[in-house]
């Protein structure tokens, strides 16, 4: 099969939404998750054209430290044609022509092959549940409160060390896009003590120093309406976040295998990252 690899653009939105479709088996969209990451990174994202159709992308979202890799797909009728090898060697290498000197990504278990070929290592686990039947609750706990537009310098200083790079640009994103939906907690001293963005299909990032202002911070996003069961991406080495959202009616959707090429260890926390922004972001 002869194909072309290049940037993504606003056209191709369509046709890399109908790739995702096809090679994830579900039926939601994902153009708004296309727009937001493009958004991110214009460069760092690429289809795969064959035909003149879309039948393949990837991407990745360059932190500095690291980079993070997500959505890559090729559609099911184009597979066992080297379209993934492809589009991964291309995206790696754009990302080595920027110095990046760690990329990260969740995999399945049938991706996984393709990632090992390219030096990626496994690091942890990924948990990814979803809540049927979900029903808004009226409570509202104690101490947690909307963010506001001029707590996003201290949001950015706490969340940095943790995550293991600065993502401004990604949390000003999500708070534009999701207005209303973030919330965080304050300890005595007043400084940040976790927070959260629900997203209106997803939870998260949700970040936390201990459980309990984890546990206020779900309850307060489980008050919230959204569009379908609501989603979240569990870091496997937070066995409190896990044991948070299973208790609080979340089920097991599927496991991914969180990898790593580049430096040696995580550079994140991910014992106090209770859930990512989405697999594409971190």
């Amino acid at each position: 099969m002869n194909i072309s690899i290049r940037a993504l653009t606003e056209a191709d939105v369509a046709g890399a939404d109908d790739v995702l479709r096809s090679a994830f088996g579900a039926p939601e969209s994902h153009a708004a998750d296309i727009r937001r990451y493009m958004a991110l990174q214009p460069e760092g994202w690429l289809v795969a054209i064959a035909q003149g159709l879309p039948v393949g992308m990837v991407g990745a979202v360059d932190y500095g430290r690291f980079a993070w890799i997500g959505l890559m797909a090729v559609h099911v009728e184009a597979q066992q044609h080297g379209i993934g090898s492809a589009l991964m060697q291309r995206l790696l290498a754009w990302l080595d022509a920027r110095g990046t000197p760690m990329a990260l990504l969740d995999a399945t278990e049938a991706g996984a092959p393709l990632y090992r070929r390219f030096g990626f290592v496994e690091d942890d686990q990924t948990y990814k549940f979803q809540h049927p039947g979900f029903r808004r609750s009226a409570y509202w706990p104690a101490g947690v409160r909307p963010v506001q537009p001029e707590d996003v310098p201290a949001l950015v200083e706490f969340d940095t060390p943790i995550f293991g790079a600065n993502r401004a640009r990604v949390l000003r994103a999500l708070l534009a896009e999701f207005p209303g939906r973030a919330f965080l907690v304050e300890n005595e001293a007043g400084q940040i003590a976790g927070y959260l963005c629900a997203q209106t299909r997803r939870l998260g990032p949700w970040v936390a120093e201990h459980p309990e202002v984890a546990g206020a911070l779900l309850q307060a996003a489980l008050a919230l309406p959204y569009e379908g069961a609501p989603l979240v991406v569990v870091p496997g080495m937070n066995t409190a976040a896990i044991e948070q959202v299973e208790r609080s009616g979340f089920q097991l959707i599927s496991p991914h295998r969180h990898m790593r090429r580049g430096r040696t260890g995580s550079p994140s926390r991910r014992a106090a990252i209770y859930g990512q922004a989405s697999f594409a972001l971190g």
